[in-house]
């Protein structure tokens, strides 16, 4: 009899999950459809909402894509455009629609991965469900994340999803006993690295400088990472290279640190707009260099600050992401003491993450999109934690 209760709540338990999964793909789909017929009737091809503002990268996938079906030549600025030029040319259709089911693939793809990733360190554990629950739940309502993977057709859910997927791979390979044999998770990996360069080279150095400081402190440490010899071998590093080497370009986005700053310098002296950061790193010494990239770093992490406000879209990021994003991160912060190597790694992929892309940004409007990619690991992060601490309440009191 009490193996058909547990056999009953489990059961139980997975059906909510499934459901909340379900709730997940019809909020995703019922938006971007909404969106899609809106744009429609405003003359837009379906393709975003004219009143959001900006210019929209959609267009620009769309219009090469269609070059692609038609075997007309194109600008490849990235993978996505050919992706979805083959997409329309296999279905011999001109369908936004389509393109954008095709990113709605992506958004399922991303939120199943993502629990994958979750149960790669609580597998067996009773407090997953709940901390499965969680994660539905945040990514469901994420403002940023839900706007982005549906107004229109940006390639930017595909590198959400192979981020995390090079991560959850990497962890198969040198952090948990993984049941596939070792060459096909690094078969795997390698293909998910590949694709991740293609969408956003960027994206690929911050997950492989993570990925090697992890290793390297793996060794050192003897598979007990300690935070502060992170923050330590990683400050000191790039004391080193912001000193002697500046001006040195890595050969594979072609791009030296100097030609960074000068980018967002370049911003900061053209652009009026009223969700610039106005944060300058272009500074006469290492010190003032520091103090504003910190600043810089935290407007990225949980900005804007109230002193920050210029406008409603700023306030909205604040009211609706920056106060959820502090409180989420004190609260890891004061759990940091039961971290595991796993938690560790995704809060290097996460730190990383953000130390390169306070380097080039200095706008709100732009953060808020790019550090989706540095807030996931630590959103999976707080799910754990957070399903714990629920599981745990919800014991006591029964």
């Amino acid at each position: 009899m009490i193996h058909k209760m547990k056999g009953y709540k489990m059961n139980k338990q997975s059906l909510q999950i499934i459901l909340l999964f379900l709730l997940y793909s019809l909020v995703y789909f019922c938006l971007s459809t909404v969106i899609y017929y809106i744009s429609i009737l405003e003359g837009y091809k379906g393709l975003s909402l004219p009143f959001f503002g900006g210019a929209d990268d959609g267009v620009f996938y769309y219009d090469q894509a269609l070059n692609v079906l038609y075997n007309l030549p194109y600008i490849l600025s990235s993978v996505h455009s050919l992706v979805l030029g083959y997409l329309l040319k296999f279905f011999q259709t001109e369908s936004v629609f389509l393109l954008r089911m095709f990113n709605y693939l992506g958004s399922l793809l991303l939120m199943i991965i993502s629990l994958f990733l979750l149960n790669k360190e609580m597998y067996q554990n009773k407090s997953f469900q709940t901390s499965a629950v969680i994660l539905i739940l945040v990514f469901c309502f994420y403002p940023s994340l839900l706007l982005i993977n549906t107004l229109s057709i940006f390639r930017d859910i595909w590198i959400y999803f192979y981020f995390i997927t090079c991560t959850y791979f990497f962890a198969n390979l040198f952090i948990f006993k993984s049941k596939w044999p070792f060459i096909i998770n690094f078969c795997l990996l390698l293909s998910m690295m590949f694709l991740l360069g293609s969408y956003r080279k960027y994206a690929l150095l911050s997950f492989m400088i993570a990925s090697f400081i992890f290793l390297v402190l793996s060794i050192i440490d003897k598979k007990n990472i300690k935070f502060r010899k992170f923050i330590l071998f990683t400050l000191t590093s790039f004391t080193i290279f912001y000193l002697c080497l500046k001006s040195y370009k890595f050969p594979y986005i072609n791009l030296s640190f100097q030609d960074v700053l000068a980018y967002r310098q370049s911003g900061l002296d053209i652009y009026s707009g009223g969700s610039q950061m106005w944060i300058s790193l272009d500074q006469p010494n290492i010190v003032l260099f520091y103090l504003n990239y910190f600043y810089s770093m935290a407007s990225n992490f949980i900005g804007p600050f109230p002193w920050q406000i210029t406008g409603f879209t700023t306030l909205i990021l604040m009211v609706t992401e920056g106060f959820l994003f502090l409180m989420i991160s004190i609260f890891l912060f004061r759990r940091r003491k039961l971290f595991s190597e796993f938690d560790k790694y995704l809060l290097m992929q996460s730190l990383i993450w953000f130390m390169l892309i306070s380097i080039s940004n200095d706008n709100f409007g732009t953060g808020s999109r790019l550090r989706i990619v540095g807030w996931l690991p630590l959103l999976i992060l707080f799910a754990k934690y957070y399903g714990e601490k629920l599981f745990q309440k919800k014991n006591m009191i029964s």
